[in-house]
């Protein structure tokens, strides 16, 4: 079941590949590079049920995405999304499981790709993030490397994106305040609005 895993995924990169010939920029000229060398939380812009498949295509290094449980244990997804090792999260309710396997992944040298908004959402615009990425990077004093996404998926079109550099997030000792965690979420929230503006004005 592994190696029909292995090729599936390997059948959806090439897809991704192909049909939207993927272009990166990167705010920082010094961090060209896709090659995620030290385990972060990856957060991104959600304008598509393709940008998870998009980022575990274009980013290099070992990593794992956050995805919602109920597409998870949708029979039709389940088999590939399980053996391809991602998280599933209840984003209907309180859980915390999420949590403590993300850190085992950022702890075993993999980052953690989450979209924090939870849902897609198309208007241009970007929904509250959720305070989940941010209790995890405080928690685990990993960086938080922010990635604004066109969110354009046509086979006419070169799907862009740009990464912005690792921002370390001080690790706490105890739990952070709510107060924190919501500061933190609408900064990062308006710096993936800011990157998604950016890019899409990109040529």
């Amino acid at each position: 079941m592994k190696i029909v895993t292995k090729f599936a995924m390997f059948c959806i990169r090439s897809w991704v590949r192909f049909m939207f010939k993927p272009k990166a920029y990167f705010v920082d000229k010094k961090v060209q590079t896709n090659h995620l060398k030290k385990p972060c939380v990856i957060i991104a812009n959600h304008t598509s049920t393709k940008d998870a498949l998009f980022l575990m295509t274009v980013l290099k290094g070992k990593k794992n995405v956050i995805v919602a449980k109920d597409w998870y244990e949708k029979k039709e997804f389940h088999w590939i999304l399980a053996g391809e090792g991602t998280i599933p999260c209840d984003r209907f309710n309180l859980d915390t499981e999420w949590i403590q396997l993300a850190r085992k992944n950022l702890e075993a040298g993999k980052s953690v790709i989450i979209f924090p908004e939870g849902k897609t959402r198309q208007d241009g615009e970007l929904n509250e993030f959720k305070s989940g990425f941010a209790f995890l990077a405080r928690y685990t004093g990993c960086p938080v490397v922010s990635i604004g996404i066109d969110g354009i998926y046509k086979f006419s079109h070169r799907t862009r994106y740009i990464v912005d550099v690792p921002e370390q997030v001080v690790r706490t000792k105890g739990v952070p305040s709510s107060k924190d965690l919501a500061d933190k979420s609408e900064y990062f929230r308006l710096k993936c609005k800011a990157l998604k503006q950016k890019v899409l004005e990109m040529k």
